[in-house]
């Protein structure tokens, strides 16, 4: 079976952060007050069937009203349990054991969120599409999304646009 196509869309910052200290995810409202529909999430989310997710990226969703994946198969890659509240489901194993899985219960589009999930798929060589919207801020500290340790991977710019906050956006494919 084949493995479901992998889409990562997130922002970013100058020096490479996805997150602030301890997690802090205020100044991406902060500073890209661009609407879904203007940075093309709403358009990716209408494509992907399910959501692969960290399970720091989860408890941290856990907290959005209303529930933002509504409608989508969403697993979350934890060795802890929890209580679902919206239909989740936990996996466990590689990101491309995981995909595995999932393509054949049926899924085609799958979107990865969380720093360590994501890293974890660049190890692996699992992604497809990878758009970084650049913020236009340092943050000195936070979470990196990349790591030393990563093997290399090549990759084909597929576009680029400003946003009307300045974001820049660089859409990317594997080669």
């Amino acid at each position: 079976m084949q493995q479901p196509f992998v889409s990562v869309f997130l922002g970013i910052s100058l020096d490479g952060c996805i997150a602030g200290e301890n997690g802090d995810l205020s100044w991406l409202a902060e500073l890209a007050p661009d609407t879904p529909e203007a940075t093309g999430y709403t358009q990716l989310m209408e494509q992907v069937d399910t959501l692969l997710i960290g399970r720091t990226t989860y408890d941290a969703v856990l907290g959005f009203e209303p529930w933002p994946y509504a409608g989508k198969r969403v697993a979350v890659l934890s060795h802890r349990d929890f209580a679902p509240r919206h239909g989740e489901e936990r996996c466990e194993g590689s990101v491309r054991e995981v995909l595995a899985r999932l393509a054949e219960a049926g899924c085609r589009h799958v979107y990865i969120d969380g720093g360590a999930v994501i890293r974890a798929a660049l190890r692996e060589g699992v992604i497809d599409s990878l758009t970084l919207s650049v913020l236009p801020v340092v943050l000195g500290k936070g979470v990196r999304l990349f790591e030393d340790g990563l093997p290399r991977s090549d990759w084909r710019l597929n576009g680029t646009r400003q946003l009307p906050s300045g974001v820049v956006q660089l859409r990317y494919e594997k080669r």
